[in-house]
């Protein structure tokens, strides 16, 4: 995590999760059962979920990432800043409550590629270890990808925030989506309906 002080306000950047080592997991296939002459035979129709397809229409006025693997388009008012190591960080005009609300990804790439419950749950795992209780969100897309996240309240430097961090897997890479506010309801409140409206412009970039 990379942070910064000032006698104003507090900005709580990258919440980062190494995920090194994450292996996909795949329970092995089960034999079919054998027929007999007690067994009525049913005729059943599986219909494979659609691939998900990525959205690669960036909308006017969009924001790329420094890796230029994506863009989204941020909240009126909002501006970039350095927040190394994410590949795009941006934040609020004011801080609220004294926390600086703002919205940065980090790009990993794990060898393997685990797969995306797989990623969420070692970076659950990881928070608990730490005495973070995380809470899930509702599955989502982001740029038409499926993803998955949490939000969690802790302290750092004297100060009480929020941050709800969704991941999604993207050719090879795992992104880290991470906001941050202020525990207080209002402004985990104006976090979130900011969170919503970025990610709904996000569109991905074909290399």
């Amino acid at each position: 995590m990379t942070a910064s002080t000032s006698s104003r306000s507090i900005t709580v950047a990258a919440a980062c999760v190494v995920l090194a080592g994450v292996t996909a997991c795949s329970s092995p296939a089960h034999p079919a059962a054998s027929s007999s002459s007690s067994q009525i035979s049913v005729p059943t129709t599986v219909t494979a979920a659609p691939t998900p397809t990525p959205s690669t229409s960036a909308a006017a006025g969009s924001i790329t990432s420094g890796d230029k693997s994506f863009s989204v388009v941020a909240p009126t008012g909002w501006k970039k800043f350095d927040a190394k190591p994410a590949t795009l960080a941006i934040k609020a005009p004011s801080p609220q409550d004294k926390v600086d609300t703002n919205f940065n990804v980090v790009v990993q790439t794990p060898q393997p590629v685990p797969a995306l419950d797989d990623v969420v749950s070692q970076a659950e795992i990881a928070w608990r270890q730490q005495g973070v209780r995380v809470t899930d969100q509702p599955d989502r897309t982001i740029g038409g990808l499926p993803a998955s996240g949490y939000t969690f309240t802790r302290t750092a430097q004297g100060t009480k925030f929020t941050q709800t961090q969704f991941f999604v897997v993207y050719r090879e890479h795992v992104y880290s989506l991470t906001m941050t506010s202020a525990a207080t309801s209002a402004a985990s409140a104006a976090a979130d309906q900011a969170l919503g409206a970025i990610l709904s412009t996000w569109a991905w970039h074909q290399s």
